[in-house]
């Protein structure tokens, strides 16, 4: 049977074996695993996230080449397809195969006129003349007027130049300057290969009159001649596991990330954490000392002034009082919970080293999500079940919706835009109806096997007992009026500044990668940040939790969560300074920027609002468990 032209996402042409758990293809070359451990691991969990595959080359063997897409520079989310613009153009425009998370990103890889084959040489050849109408060479200037960017790939391996260049020249006498539009018309490809792999692809950066084409005039008739080159270097202190890698951080701008700024990012986090972790041991040793005082034969006198500044102990009835609003309490805790675990299952995977690859962290965040959901369900089961909600099966479904509900809200939105700029943003139909199955009989069954899972087991183990130390009084205990400093503003002021200001530095480097053409690499030094950003977070509340509780309040269940909402707050009005030291502008940029930002900072709030309770939760069970009351 004849071997067809379909590429898979790894850029090699051909009859081939893919690895597992990716789906067939006939594809060319000869997969290889790379024998050091961690590359091991590396390459079994992108194949099983990105369909990733390693592919040798033989002589003359065909490299695909493939287009995929263009947008301006300062608006990195406002992408087009390639041959949207007037370029040349196959007879046939075959889309090449995909994985999930490289078209959520927006790529749409197609074929080329391009044609390159290992370690053969090819001269300056015209892939076609093409004549051009006005309006044509009018979206060419409008476009380079942007900064408009376009990437192609060879094989695997992804390069970025720009449409063309503008220059101002003097005119002779007046001083008076007239721009002069210049486009790339000349492709000079400079591929670097290692034994049987392609490890290095390059396109002259140095423009010069060779490359270029004066398009400042249009005249009629004008036709314009495309043209490439290909050159081959032999580059063997390249590793090919590590060639991918070495491209993105060779096309990044400004060079590699300065890891003295990360390190002193956790510097700074550490040495807050420590601060913070000295006053909260500072006050258990006093909890436990007070609680412990009649069997350590302290004095009376002592213990007498002890017991007076401890006004925590008179909430022993009204402390486990459930709060208001208990269903969408809990759904949040769940959700929460959920979110936490996934973000954590992405750092990890990060730190092997797997997300190099086109939209390897789009396709973990979402496989993630999915897996985490019954563990979101079982949280936001089994906590409502104790507080003795009834309505539990409502409870399963506000959890699988809490996140996902104004996620898809959003994006109806944001895709409807998208779809009117005819953008690659917008998602395909086919993606669409995938995600909405991948929910639909995965994610929300998950949901509620958890959260039946986590209702049996909150009743079973609160049969004949109350699940908490102490009982509850019908009636509610008067709260008397707290002075500025225990108000919860000044509480979510705290709560919100101390913990950002443990991740405020990582978070410049996460954007400038998400919206901005670097990439983050650097998933341990984020593993350090976001440890000290869960310690800070839980320990700060847990401090204002004994504070509210030592001046008699025992509203203490949403104001533990709200740590998380202050958080959110302080994190989106980062997004709105960031967004002004950008060049960012338009409609379709500024929404998807301000509300994915938005979204961003809805999980935020929902992911640190379940640690800072938990945290909360578990203080105050111990200190209660602790008391003897009548």
């Amino acid at each position: 049977r004849a071997a067809t032209h379909v590429v898979s996402d790894g850029g090699c042409a051909g009859p081939a074996r893919r690895l597992p758990m990716t789906p067939p293809a006939n594809v060319a070359g000869r997969w290889r695993l790379i024998a050091m451990p961690r590359r091991l691991v590396a390459a079994s969990v992108a194949a099983l996230l990105v369909g990733i595959v390693d592919c040798t080359y033989d002589e003359d063997q065909e490299v695909v080449v493939s287009m995929n897409k263009v947008w301006p520079y300062a608006n990195p989310t406002e992408t087009y397809r390639y041959y949207d613009f007037p370029y040349c153009q196959p007879d046939v425009v075959m889309p090449h195969i995909m994985t999930m998370g490289q078209v959520l990103r927006g790529d749409r890889l197609v074929n080329s006129l391009y044609k390159m084959y290992f370690k053969r040489h090819v001269p300056r050849t015209v892939v076609c003349n093409r004549k051009f109408e006005q309006a044509e060479i009018e979206a060419f200037k409008t476009a380079i007027d942007q900064n408009y960017m376009f990437e192609l790939f060879v094989g695997e391996l992804p390069i970025d130049r720009p449409f063309g260049v503008k220059s101002s020249l003097e005119e002779h006498g007046n001083g008076a300057g007239h721009e002069r539009y210049f486009l790339v018309n000349y492709l000079d490809f400079i591929i670097g290969y290692n034994d049987q792999d392609v490890v290095s692809a390059n396109v002259t950066r140095d423009l010069n009159l060779e490359h270029l084409v004066d398009i400042t005039e249009w005249k009629e008739g004008m036709t314009i001649p495309f043209s490439y080159s290909v050159d081959w270097a032999n580059l063997p202190h390249i590793p090919p596991a590590q060639a991918l890698e070495l491209q993105l951080k060779s096309t990044m701008p400004h060079g590699h990330q300065n890891m003295d700024i990360h390190w002193l990012a956790i510097i700074n986090s550490f040495v807050l954490m420590l601060l913070i972790l000295s006053l909260f041991l500072l006050i258990i040793i006093r909890v436990v000392r007070s609680d412990l005082s009649r069997y350590l034969q302290i004095p009376d006198e002592e213990l007498n002034a002890v017991e007076e500044e401890t006004g925590w102990k008179l909430l022993h009835a009204d402390i486990f009082r459930p709060p208001k609003h208990r269903l969408g309490f809990c759904a949040a805790v769940g959700a929460g919970a959920q979110l936490f675990s996934m973000v954590v299952m992405i750092v990890l995977v990060g730190c092997i080293g797997v997300f190099y690859q086109r939209g390897a962290v789009v396709s973990a965040g979402v496989v993630s999500y999915m897996v985490t959901a019954a563990f979101g369900g079982y949280s936001s089961a089994q906590l409502y079940q104790k507080l003795g909600g009834e309505k539990w099966a409502l409870n399963i479904f506000v959890t699988a919706m809490m996140f996902v509900g104004p996620a898809f809200v959003i994006w109806s939105l944001l895709n409807t835009i998208a779809i009117f700029y005819g953008s690659t943003a917008a998602f395909p139909a086919l993606t669409i109806l995938l995600i909405f199955a991948m929910w639909a009989c995965v994610t929300f069954p998950l949901t509620v096997l958890g959260g039946i899972v986590g209702r049996h087991r909150a009743m079973k183990r609160g049969q004949g007992e109350s699940p908490f130390p102490c009982k509850t009084n019908k009636l509610a205990r008067e709260i008397p009026a707290c002075r500025w400093y225990q108000s919860p503003v000044t509480q979510m002021f705290a709560t919100g500044f101390l913990p950002f200001s443990a991740i405020y530095i990582e978070l410049h480097y996460i954007f400038n990668s998400v919206w901005g053409p670097r990439v983050y690499s650097l998933y341990g030094i984020l593993l350090l940040a976001f440890g000290m950003l869960l310690l800070v977070a839980g320990t700060v509340t847990v401090l204002f939790t004994y504070f509210h509780l030592n001046a008699e309040d025992h509203r203490w269940w949403w104001r533990s969560f709200g740590s998380g909402i202050a958080v959110g707050i302080f994190f989106y009005a980062y997004c709105i300074y960031f967004f002004f030291q950008t060049g960012m502008n338009g409609l379709l940029q500024c929404a998807f920027f301000f509300l994915y930002s938005l979204l961003v900072a809805h999980a935020l709030t929902l992911m640190l609002g379940s640690v800072s309770f938990y945290a909360s939760y578990y203080f105050v069970i111990y200190i209660y468990s602790r008391i003897k009351a009548e």
